[in-house]
C-alpha cells in the first residue's frame, strides 16, 4: 500500500498509550517517501501528527524535495547536513530542524549511521506527506 494511503487509513486510531517496540520496522523503498539508500523507518500515526524515527546510512544524500507538510526533526545520533532553500547548515546530535511545509530541503546524512525523529505536522490529508521534486 502506498504510504500516504497508509498514513491517511491509520488517522485517529493511535491509542493513549503506544509500545514504541512494538511498531514494526521498515526498510523504505518507495522514492517519494524517502530518497536515501537504505533507510530504517518505524511510524506513529496520531489524528494530524506523523512521527517517525529512521535510521539512514553513513554518506548517504537524499534529493533536493518539499512536501506540504510542516517537519521538525531531531537528530538523536550521528549528524547531517541541512539544506533549506540556498541556506546550509550542519545539525548534530542534539540538534532540531525547523522545515516550513512546502520548503524545499534535503538530508545529507554525514560520516556516521544516523537516527532521526521526525514529527509531521499534517492538516487536511496524508498527501501532504508527499515528495515533490523540483525540476
Amino acid at each position: 500500500m502506498d504510504y500516504c494511503h497508509w498514513v491517511e487509513s491509520e488517522r485517529g486510531k493511535a491509542p493513549v498509550v503506544s509500545d514504541w517496540e512494538s511498531i514494526p520496522a521498515e526498510t523504505v523503498a518507495d522514492p517519494m517517501v524517502s530518497t536515501h539508500t537504505g533507510t530504517v523507518r518505524k511510524t506513529w500515526v496520531g489524528d494530524n501528527v506523523v512521527l517517525t524515527r529512521v535510521i539512514v546510512q553513513a554518506n548517504s544524500r537524499g534529493k533536493p524535495h518539499s512536501h506540504g507538510a510542516e517537519q521538525v526533526s531531531m537528530i538523536l545520533r550521528g549528524g547531517v547536513k541541512v539544506t533549506i532553500g540556498e541556506t546550509e547548515q550542519i545539525a548534530n546530535a542534539g540538534s532540531i530542524v525547523h522545515i516550513p511545509a512546502n520548503a524545499v530541503h534535503m538530508f545529507e546524512i554525514l560520516s556516521d549511521e544516523t537516527e532521526i525523529l521526525d514529527v509531521y505536522g499534517i492538516a487536511a490529508s496524508a498527501e501532504e506527506l508527499r515528495k515533490a521534486y523540483p525540476s
